[in-house]
């Protein structure tokens, strides 16, 4: 979860610089200007050269600029103007931009929040093995028309039958992608143990419905549809398979508790910020449907 951050002070001015003055060293006789007909000028400069003001400084990490929101949502995740009926999963991102979500009466979106769908038609696994650690798992590739579009990487924890750390990848992440912000941070997320994770989201969620001042983003979450309930796991017939074919029911369990708290927790959050601006969005739950 991101919980919303303070606003950045703006950016110390840049000092003037200033002109340097001085004797000169090793004057000759009869002064350096002694062959010209101008004389210098008989005193430094009383004023300092004047520069252009600086830009203000460039932070590659900086947080959404905060804008003033009296009369604007902040930093939202408006559900309703979105079409989930394709999607399997559903990650965050969140962008500086300013939408208009209603045109009469205006209702404004300041650093919102944006989905990213992902589709899927089937889902294959693999065994998952490392040598250098270890650590054995599974990996489970959901695609879409033939086309990868998410991986789920699950680790056993201390190599038994429980599930430990989850890894949810998607196809256009790479540490330069995220770094360039040519794609968002959350094409990758981590869970390195998902009910701790789902148990701390019901804790926010109450405090979002007790406290005006906790803000709640979404960008290390993920919602799950009823569609990925209806995936059927393409194995073969070993012994390794019909483990895997287990572990992805107890995933499935697993992703579906995460997302109804994320979900819990976006809608507590829109509301608080619904009421903060005293305005009323019609149909603003109706994701749950799919959810």
């Amino acid at each position: 979860m991101s919980i919303r951050s303070p606003i950045f002070g703006d950016p110390k001015p840049p000092e003037r610089p200033g002109s340097l003055f001085g004797a000169a060293i090793g004057t000759p006789t009869g002064g350096l200007f002694g062959p010209y007909v101008v004389s210098p000028p008989r005193t430094p400069p009383t004023e300092a050269s004047r520069y252009a003001q600086l830009p203000p400084e460039f932070h590659l990490d900086a947080a959404p600029p905060a804008v003033a929101t009296a009369g604007q949502l902040d930093s939202v995740f408006p559900s309703w103007v979105h079409d989930f009926s394709e999607a399997v999963l559903v990650t965050f991102a969140q962008s500086p931009d300013v939408v208009t979500l209603r045109a009469s009466p205006r209702l404004e979106c300041a650093n919102v929040v944006h989905p990213t769908i992902v589709r899927a038609d089937a889902v294959a696994w693999r065994p998952m093995a490392c040598e250098a650690t270890g650590t054995r798992g599974h990996l489970f590739t959901l695609s879409n028309r033939g086309q990868q579009t998410c991986r789920i990487e699950v680790s056993l924890a201390g190599g038994g039958d429980e599930l430990g750390r989850v890894v949810v990848v998607q196809p256009e992440y790479s540490p330069v992608a995220i770094a360039a912000r040519t794609t968002a941070p959350s094409s990758l997320l981590i869970f390195d143990n998902v009910r701790a994770h789902t148990e701390s989201l019901h804790a926010l969620r109450h405090t979002l419905a007790t406290s005006g001042d906790t803000g709640y983003v979404p960008t290390q979450e993920l919602v799950a549809t009823g569609a990925l309930n209806e995936l059927v796991l393409a194995t073969d017939h070993s012994a390794e398979a019909a483990v895997a074919r287990r572990h992805w029911k107890t995933l499935k369990l697993l992703l579906a508790a995460l997302s109804t708290a994320t979900a819990d927790c976006v809608d507590a959050y829109a509301q608080s910020e619904l009421r903060r601006v005293n305005q009323c969005v019609v149909g603003s739950d109706a994701w749950r449907r799919v959810i």
